[in-house]
């Protein structure tokens, strides 16, 4: 957006930048080595990144996009020269999509959201007020943030325009809630209780054995009939101990990966040897397993009303980009990633 607003994110991404674009020609193909005719004349540099439909696509517009890339996305300020090069080739790739959708907006006679622009607009505005060059920057400035906004704001709008899709039928409803069963069907669920010994992660090995001896006996003495509520308040420093252990029902994986494996291989009303945990060691009881259950249409009807218009919505929107980007004449610089 101009020489003044770049100044203000260099010193955050400049060193990256210049990673970024290390090895990168902004020129097109030198002459070939060895040629030293005097009238050969080196070919400019570029000033586009891409021409879309005949609309140029500026490489100051271009850098500006890697710079809020860079900023977004390379914060630690590490990248390999590959994985650069495909930055670069993405950025430019975002930049290509974005004018084709601008001009699909335009063609379909959408506004910008006025409002929303403003208030951008006035919001970059304050954002700078305190910088001494900013009041001989401003008059230059403000159009191409206004620009870029109701650019955004035309791409915002056709989106939504895109997915709107009207609301089923019945029938197609209903078809939908057969074909995808999954989405409605309540998983299995296991109501357990726990006993947690717990250790500070950064303990000695003496102390994570002596919890680990100390749940084996709490599991023999279970195994010869002592109430697992009763030691649960007695031993456990879960907050479930009030409640003797009980946690209710947990759906797969709310316990974590090795609580759920033990788990999953017990029977209800099993108790199960001594589990290592990263809050310390645990000792598990199966109370009762659930089965998945498929929620009735009529249950689930506004749900799956709205799924089935998300998902088209989202149908339509790749289709159009498809057939945006297969009518589209499009001239790239590659020299960037090249």
């Amino acid at each position: 957006m101009g020489c003044w607003v770049e100044k203000q994110t260099f010193l955050r991404a400049g060193v990256l930048l210049l990673i970024l674009w290390a090895g990168s020609i902004l020129a097109a193909p030198q002459p070939d080595e060895g040629v030293t005719k005097k009238d050969e004349k080196k070919p400019p540099a570029l000033d586009y990144i891409a021409i879309v439909n005949g609309q140029k696509i500026s490489m100051g517009e271009y850098v500006s996009a890697l710079r809020r890339g860079i900023r977004d996305r390379f914060y630690h300020g590490k990248i390999e020269e590959d994985e650069a090069k495909k930055f670069r080739k993405e950025i430019a790739d975002e930049l290509v999509e974005r004018a084709l959708l601008i001009q699909e907006a335009k063609r379909r006679k959408l506004k910008p959201d006025v409002d929303e622009v403003e208030a951008g607009v006035k919001a970059f505005d304050a954002k700078f007020q305190a910088d001494p060059e900013w009041a001989e920057a401003r008059d230059k400035v403000l159009p191409q943030v206004r620009e870029k906004l109701n650019g955004d704001s035309l791409v915002k709008v056709l989106k939504v325009a895109v997915k709107k899709i009207k609301a089923p039928t019945e029938d197609e409803l209903n078809k939908y809630y057969l074909e995808h069963t999954d989405l409605f069907t309540t998983p299995p669920r296991d109501r357990v209780s726990l006993i947690l010994l717990q250790v500070d992660p950064a303990s000695s090995s003496d102390v994570w054995k002596q919890a680990s001896d100390e749940a084996r006996t709490i599991v023999e003495r279970l195994d010869a009939g002592a109430d697992f509520a009763e030691l649960a308040r007695i031993h456990s420093s879960d907050k479930s101990a009030e409640n003797g252990g009980d946690m209710g029902f947990m759906h797969k994986g709310m316990l974590g990966e090795n609580a759920q494996q033990v788990l999953d291989i017990m029977e209800p009303g099993e108790v199960s040897a001594p589990v290592v945990l990263l809050e310390g060691v645990a000792i598990f009881r199966l109370n009762e397993r659930t089965k998945p259950e498929l929620n009735s249409f009529e249950s689930v009807k506004e749900r799956a009303q709205q799924l089935y218009q998300r998902e088209k919505g989202e149908e339509v929107w790749r289709a159009l980009l498809e057939q945006l980007h297969a009518k589209a004449t499009v001239e790239i610089n590659d020299a960037p990633w090249r």
